[in-house]
């Protein structure tokens, strides 16, 4: 808990209370019967409404709890809150409010028909004494990054409402929204036709494992140096199709900076999108990946997430895409480009994503999406 506040009608402020308890003095002195009674009974409402919320200060408390811990952009989770009275004293007028930082990160959906979308939510309720209540809301991110709530207030007010009891919690006790980019679909055939054709380009076909080459009668080859698999039926050696194990090995360049030196490129996001769809298509297709980004971490270097055949290494891509943020470092594309073919896997073929780099007679690679 980080603020407590108590807001105050106008009967309950400390001005007003001055002139009551005075006027009460004056008209019990005077002999004023009714008015003395409702003075009384202002005051006695007042004093009980202060130590009915005192009362409450840490009997109510709260728990979010979540179905999933990260989501892509525009995509609808549910949340829920779970509040516990632990004190024999029921609350009429239970009150919680939550806001995030703008429309632009996360919002709250309504769940009425009209599916309204809105920064803040708030619902008002009864809670029994030594209860727990459940709200249910849904959740949407609206674009990539950490997000938070920026608050969430409990407001508790007495049965007569002279006061209310507003808890009021830091960014540091708000739970936070991890949201990812957004899953696309990608043209499967395409990218594997393009990355086919440049490996039948560049490699022999008859080094190639994965292509059937033909059958030939047996003679004696050694059996170590040919791809060949012997059918006692046919007296014949058939050619053998191999299965990969890891598949082959890539990695993706992807550069968000356009043609001037600093200057980003406005489809930032679709690159982000695409890089992250075609990460899961060659990871599904059990090919081994790192990726490179033209974005500086801490370390002054460009991010780069290593070839690793553990599956958190996906999560650690979708985490790393998810972070980069537009008022980040980014590097010229020259410079970029650069540093990613020193530090890129040496045996891996390189898809660049974003403006292409400068040809060279050295370093070989291949443009995906410009």
């Amino acid at each position: 808990m980080n603020s407590v506040n108590v807001d105050k009608s106008f009967l309950a402020q400390p001005r007003v209370l001055v002139l009551i308890i005075v006027l009460f003095i004056i008209s019990s002195l005077a002999g004023i019967g009714l008015l003395t009674f409702l003075l009384a009974l202002c005051i006695s409402f007042s004093v009980l409404s202060h130590y009915f919320l005192k009362h409450f200060h840490n009997k109510v408390t709260w728990e979010f709890k979540k179905y999933v811990n990260i989501s892509s952009v525009d995509e609808s989770v549910k949340g829920i809150i779970e509040i516990e009275n632990k004190s024999s004293l029921p609350v009429h007028n239970f009150k919680i409010a939550m806001e995030s930082n703008s429309e632009k990160e996360i919002v709250f959906i309504n769940d009425g028909n009209d599916h309204v979308e809105s920064s803040m939510y708030s619902k008002t309720f009864f809670l029994p004494p030594k209860s727990r209540y459940i709200i249910e809301f849904h959740l949407k991110g609206k674009s990539r990054g950490n997000h938070h709530w920026t608050n969430f207030n409990m407001l508790i007010s007495d049965p007569i409402r002279l006061r209310t009891l507003r808890l009021g919690y830091a960014n540091e006790f708000l739970p936070t929204f991890p949201v990812m980019p957004r899953i696309i679909k990608v043209d499967e055939l395409k990218i594997k036709s393009v990355l086919q054709g440049y490996r039948n380009t560049n490699h022999s076909f008859f080094m190639d494992e994965s292509s059937i080459v033909g059958t030939k009668d047996y003679e004696n080859e050694s059996f170590r140096h040919i791809h060949w698999m012997a059918s006692a039926k046919e007296n014949k050696l058939l050619a053998k199709k191999y299965q990969k194990v890891n598949g082959s090995e890539y990695s993706i360049l992807l550069n968000l900076v356009g043609k001037g030196q600093f200057h980003l490129r406005r489809d930032m996001e679709d690159l982000i999108e695409y890089a992250t769809a075609v990460s899961l298509y060659l990871i599904k297709e059990g090919c081994k990946i790192e990726l490179l980004v033209n974005y500086c971490t801490k370390q002054n270097e460009i991010l780069r997430i290593e070839n690793d055949i553990d599956r958190s290494q996906l999560k650690n891509m979708i985490m790393a895409l998810s972070m980069i943020n537009e008022r980040g470092i980014f590097l010229p594309s020259e410079q970029f480009y650069r540093q990613a073919f020193s530090k890129k896997d040496k045996k891996s073929l390189a898809l660049v994503i974003g403006s292409s780099p400068e040809p060279t007679k050295i370093d070989k690679w291949l443009q995906i999406k410009q």
